[in-house]
């Protein structure tokens, strides 16, 4: 699931550009040359002054030396090509490439994972290793995330429940697998949000001041809120407030063939301490992760301008607010 137009994320704190295979290789090819450097050199010249017994005795175990050395290199770079994840308070390991404080506050959370770059179907597992939503046999050394996994992440960071990736992926009402009438995975970030919020007190925002229990909803109903309806950005931002966490999914007909409605695309909103309503997501043509303040009239314009109406589509806005623990 990706947003359409680029949403060019801002420069800040976490921007990143990192080559797949880039940090194993380069690590791999520096301890190769410091071994060859070290070893290159005969022990016999190393050891002046001793009697040409001893000098052959070394040479002789020079080619031991080096090849245990350089089994040594391959060992340790095969250990260090997919980092080991820190752990974060609350037992959430924050993953590598993301730099979080035990004690971060929720807006620092936000802010570390600004830039990380996009990765197809890349997300995160309960151990905080990258892999891949459809193939979690996957391991990856550079860091990647789609918008799902970007949602997921953040959610457990900042709920302090470390959904495994199976608990994510749920089909809820088993209507959305292989062969389901309305297409495969045509709800899935209805599910995800659900999925990921799942224990917690929540309700759906709703056009006109409204809420609604999720229990018993479908993906059909309800849509949410109208993107680009005046009476969206006269609500919806003021709606925001601290103490609780808003996991969006953006819904619309007729975007694929042979699909009706597609819940496409998910993001999620934070209050900061500021006040700012951050909008997190992640897409591909938008450099990676990056966020936009809804309740300023620059950052919703440039929102409603990265998913604009494509024809006849009406897209919308499905809210879930979480309280957030301790409230």
């Amino acid at each position: 699931m990706e947003a359409e137009k680029a949403l060019l994320p801002p420069a800040g704190p976490g921007r990143r550009q990192v080559r797949d295979g880039a940090l194993p290789m380069r690590l791999l090819y520096d301890m190769l040359r410091a071994v060859s450097n070290y070893t290159a050199t005969p022990c016999a010249r190393l050891e002046k002054g001793r009697s040409r017994g001893k000098e052959r005795m070394h040479s002789a175990g020079f080619s031991f030396m080096r090849s245990k050395h350089v089994l040594y290199a391959v060992f340790a770079a095969f250990l260090l090509a997919v980092p080991a994840p820190a752990a974060s308070a609350g037992g959430i390991p924050v993953p590598f490439g993301v730099t979080i404080g035990k004690k971060a506050s929720p807006d620092a959370v936000g802010e570390a994972f600004l830039g990380l770059p996009y990765r197809v179907d890349g997300a995160l597992n309960a151990a905080g290793e990258y892999t891949l939503f459809a193939d979690q046999s996957k391991r990856f050394s550079t860091p990647g995330l789609n918008c799902s996994g970007l949602v997921l992440e953040l959610s457990r960071l900042l709920l302090g429940r470390n959904v495994t990736l199976q608990e994510a992926l749920r089909d809820r009402l088993g209507d959305s697998g292989p062969g389901a009438a309305h297409g495969e995975d045509w709800d899935f970030g209805w599910d995800l949000i659900l999925n990921i919020s799942e224990g917690f007190s929540r309700r759906f925002l709703l056009p006109g001041g409204g809420v609604e229990n999720p229990e018993g909803t479908n993906g059909f109903s309800p849509r949410g809120y109208d993107i680009h309806a005046d009476a969206t950005k006269r609500e919806l931002p003021f709606r925001f407030t601290r103490g609780h966490l808003y996991l969006i999914s953006l819904n619309v007909e007729g975007r694929r063939k042979g699909y009706g409605l597609q819940h496409y695309h998910v993001g999620i909103v934070h209050v900061a301490s500021g006040g700012q309503a951050w909008f997190y997501q992640t897409t591909g043509k938008g450099g990676g992760a990056n966020r936009r303040d809804l309740k300023s009239a620059a950052g919703w314009k440039s929102f409603i301008q990265a998913f604009a109406n494509n024809g006849k589509t009406r897209k919308m806005m499905l809210v879930l607010e979480v309280d957030l623990p301790g409230k």
